[in-house]
């Protein structure tokens, strides 16, 4: 019997202890084959191998006595023997076979758990109540026969999952609230998901839904969201502006192209009305206890600016953006109570951010740019945003006439235009509206604003008191109401121009 009459696909190292198990087996076999010589053979020349004769005792090998195996032949020893040898021999490789097989399937046995262990801390390294997408990747639905696809998800939108029992089976996380799922190697954690604005919640939604193509796709601040496979119908939240349709969708406001929208359906949404007309008010400075300020009646005391805002909050008003109030007159966005806050010049404007913040409005500051030589003043305001009152046209007293008219009555369309530029690029701003220098504009003023993109413009007292209304309001000759301290404007006039 040889080695290589047995042929295991078995590892180096029992390949070796196997081979020198069968190279005993022989050389056992060799001294008992010298023995078959002799007339009588002894149980002592067998007993040298006790593992031996315990098998050949299995096989039911029946010994003699000493006495008998003294005295008495037997019958054809060699031939009975040899094949008792035989076979016990076949069994103990047998046996080898057995005992390699289970130590090899032991170590795969832990090999296997190794890898399942490896598997399943991956998938643990991917997942958390919120993560972030690696790359634009599918989205899934799972049905009875597996995960079906059913759009896409782009690259580092922000997402909260469920929660899950992680196991070997685990390939997808599931997206809270929205029922999809996405693949486990496609996300990564992340401590907290992106701050979305709950704003929209604002607004009225219009009584007019849109139904989406087959096919459309979601686009949140200007990114890809989602895309999904399939029809779906919105209540509109702003109405075909910049040809998107704005909607909510998981807690979101959601952007959706005019070419992804099959149609509009009318549809019950709400039974509250769009404000008539908003008013916006004109501030000027607002003091603090320890503030000097020398005009004093547009300066606003901040305990009087503080009861004014409250009163504000307290009404629920809704104090607008400029981007909100272009949408508003432009007819894209509804709302039920609001109002616009505005400050001119750039001076004592730090209390009134601190009111506007404690009450969560907002507010925007048209700011001379060319009063100042630095403006990190004007970094890091929590409620009030940027806009420019011109860079050096914020004087009276220089057109022909004498009246006090502000320089850009008399300045040329280039002139204005260069002013406009200088001053956006030193506030660093994208122009939106601009407040005119002593309320006062003319057609070239006006023509001046459009090449540099400012969608609107500001004027002071002209008009209903401070009042605009939606679709009607010639942008660029929007009015305000000057609000005044106390001693010129009681809190309850202040209040009558809401």
């Amino acid at each position: 019997m040889n080695k290589e009459d047995f042929n295991f696909d078995i590892d180096k190292e029992k390949t070796e202890e196997f081979t020198e198990i069968l190279n005993n087996i022989n050389e056992d076999a060799k001294s008992l084959d010298n023995n078959f010589d002799k007339e009588f053979i002894t149980r002592n020349d067998i007993n040298r191998n006790d593992d031996f004769l315990n098998l050949v005792k299995k096989m039911d090998y029946k010994g003699f006595d000493e006495q008998e195996e003294k005295d008495t032949p037997r019958k054809n020893p060699k031939k009975r023997l040899k094949k008792w040898v035989y076979i016990a021999l076949l069994i103990l490789v047998v046996g080898i076979i057995f005992g390699t097989y289970k130590i090899i399937n032991g170590k795969n046995i832990a090999k296997k758990k190794e890898e399942e262990a490896k598997i399943i801390e991956n998938i643990k390294s991917h997942y958390n109540q919120y993560v972030k997408v690696l790359r634009d990747t599918d989205l899934y639905t799972k049905e009875a026969g597996g995960f079906k696809k059913i759009g896409t998800i782009y690259k580092d939108v922000n997402i909260e999952l469920e929660d899950v029992k992680i196991d070997l089976n685990t390939s997808h996380f599931e997206i809270k609230d929205l029922g999809y799922y996405i693949k486990v190697d496609d996300v990564s954690k992340i401590d907290e998901l992106s701050e979305n604005s709950d704003r929209y919640k604002k607004y009225l939604p219009f009584n007019s839904n849109i139904v989406t193509k087959d096919s459309f796709t979601m686009y949140l601040d200007n990114d890809k969201y989602l895309t999904l496979d399939k029809e779906m119908e919105f209540p509109i939240i702003i109405n075909n502006y910049d040809d998107k349709y704005y909607v909510e969708y998981n807690n979101k406001l959601v952007s959706i192209s005019k070419d992804d929208v099959s149609k509009t359906v009318e549809s019950k949404n709400t039974d509250k009305k769009n404000q008539s007309k908003i008013t916006t008010f004109a501030y000027h400075r607002v003091a603090d206890t320890n503030d000097k300020c020398t005009d004093s009646y547009i300066c606003i005391k901040k305990a009087n600016f503080d009861k004014q805002m409250k009163y504000l909050s307290d009404n629920n008003y809704v104090t607008l953006n400029l981007d909100e109030l272009y949408m508003y007159l432009k007819g894209y966005l509804q709302i039920e109570k609001a109002v616009v806050i505005t400050f001119d010049d750039g001076y004592l404007f730090q209390a009134a951010d601190e009111v506007l913040d404690k009450y969560k409005l907002n507010g925007t500051m048209f700011v001379i740019s060319g009063d100042f030589s630095e403006y990190s003043r004007f970094e890091g305001l929590k409620a009030i945003e940027i806009q420019s009152h011109t860079h050096s046209m914020h004087k009276n007293y220089v057109c022909a006439g004498g009246n006090q008219g502000g320089a850009i009555l008399c300045a040329g369309k280039d002139k204005i235009v260069a002013d406009l530029k200088k001053s956006n690029e030193a506030l660093n701003v994208k122009p939106i509206a601009l407040a005119y220098p002593f309320y006062d504009y003319n057609d070239t003023a006006i023509s001046a604003l459009k090449e540099v993109g400012y969608k609107m413009a500001f004027v002071g007292r002209a008009g209903v008191k401070g009042k605009a209304t939606p679709k009607v309001t010639n942008l660029y000759k929007i009015p305000r109401m000057t609000v005044w301290e106390e001693t010129v404007m009681s809190f309850n006039e202040w209040k009558s121009y809401l």
